[in-house]
């Protein structure tokens, strides 16, 4: 049976070639609990992950124990990681956890080798997914090299909220997460925000007052 539910139609008809063309594909499905680690960095795994519910973060930590995010794998897409080191035998050089409660189809390697050689759909899956996560990681590249924290910290307000007034609910350890820095820099940056009236911070929420005053800034730098 073709597992429909929760897929997008995209990786559904992933799993609709495999039974149109008879193909002897096995895979299992697996249950994954918010929080739990399902990659560490230096692991060796055994299979292909294609995320049918839930969002996975991917992440990097450095030897000082700082993490920065670096993408995130929603339903209907695989880890681009997994894959290139499953297929060359490499150490997954990233950490991956359940951001949400996951489901996942995981592929054995040898199966999901099957299905690149004979698919045209999976090959244009795999083409897509490279694609798109070269294109995050420009984008990353851009705002950690080129963008100032002050920057990060304005671009983060603005992309999670749409007018004066709204509510992100977050802590200043997971901002730091998101923007690269540590969360004394998200805590003093607040502060000063606070200061000037641009925002309210209460415990695990920022306020954002003066939206347009943050796009002005933003503006004048860009």
């Amino acid at each position: 049976m073709i597992p429909k539910k929760n897929l997008p139609d995209s990786t559904f008809s992933l799993f609709e070639e495999i039974h149109r063309n008879d193909l002897n594909i096995h895979y299992i499905k697996k249950s994954i609990p918010k929080g739990e680690v399902i990659f560490h960095e230096g692991d060796l795994y055994e299979g292909i992950p294609v995320i049918a519910k839930g969002i996975v973060r991917v992440s990097m930590v450095g030897k000082n124990g700082r993490e920065m995010n670096m993408y995130r794998i929603f339903p209907g897409e695989t880890c681009i990681l997994s894959l290139t080191s499953v297929l060359s035998n490499q150490t997954y050089p990233l950490t991956a956890i359940a951001e949400e409660e996951v489901e996942a189809y995981i592929f054995p390697c040898d199966q999901f080798k099957l299905l690149m050689l004979t698919s045209s759909k999976v090959q244009d899956f795999i083409c897509n997914t490279i694609i798109r996560r070269f294109m995050e990681v420009i984008q990353l590249m851009d705002e950690i090299i080129f963008r100032s924290t002050d920057e990060r910290m304005i671009n983060f307000l603005l992309k999670h909220t749409n007018k004066s007034g709204d509510l992100i609910e977050i802590t200043h350890d997971k901002i730091a997460l998101e923007i690269g820095t540590a969360r004394e820099v998200v805590s003093r940056l607040l502060k000063e925000m606070e200061r000037k009236g641009w925002v309210k911070v209460a415990r695990g929420k920022v306020f954002v007052l003066k939206r347009e005053i943050l796009e002005e800034k933003i503006m004048t730098v860009s």
